[in-house]
């Protein structure tokens, strides 16, 4: 699946689950956000970054993210 499908698949299931309290987006690793920031050199790319810490590399599952998103929530 193109990594642009994946995110929208992503954005869809996290926002059916969640509603608008959380928000997917892409960010693009030459972005000055990504540039500075503590995982500017992770790699595989690419990487899943939740509440600022990075969560996976390499793979977008969204069962796994809309998952670690529940736990959170629940730990919250």
């Amino acid at each position: 699946m193109p990594l642009g499908e994946a995110v929208m698949y992503l954005r869809f299931a996290v926002r059916r689950r969640f509603g608008s309290e959380v928000k997917v987006r892409f960010a693009d690793s030459t972005s000055s956000e990504a540039l500075t920031s503590p995982w500017k050199d992770e790699r595989p790319l690419p990487l899943v970054i939740i509440d600022g810490d990075l969560f996976s590399k390499g793979t977008l599952a969204a069962k796994a993210i809309v998952q670690e998103l529940n736990r959170r929530q629940k730990k919250g």
